[in-house]
């Protein structure tokens, strides 16, 4: 780390603060669970969500189309993997398995 960095002398962790479960064509969109997801971690109702928009921090329809969406063939996709992306203070990972985690950082000093 350098000496400019902030957390310079701290090991950064995360800690999950909330997760919420999409599932694609039963519920609403895949927009709608990550919005409520940052909303319970945040402790504010989803329409207070609004700063930035979520569309300025991720592309949620590729994600949604990559994870969830048909494959060349007209089947659902069987791809596994997760989408992390930072948004304000928060980390958010979007899982293949529908699972959207919700973390906040925590900063321990090292010893």
């Amino acid at each position: 780390m350098s000496d400019d960095d902030p957390t310079s002398g701290a090991e950064t962790h995360w800690s999950q603060v909330a997760q919420r479960h999409y599932e694609p064509g039963v519920r609403s969109e895949l927009t709608t669970t990550i919005i409520y997801a940052i909303a319970e971690a945040k402790g504010v109702s989803p329409s207070d969500v609004e700063s930035p928009p979520l569309y300025e921090c991720v592309d949620v329809p590729a994600i949604e189309q990559t994870f969830f969406g048909p494959d060349v063939g007209g089947k659902d996709r069987q791809g596994i993997g997760k989408v992390e992306f930072q948004y304000t203070d928060y980390l958010v990972k979007v899982r293949s398995d529908g699972w959207v985690q919700v973390y906040e950082q925590t900063t321990a000093g090292l010893s």
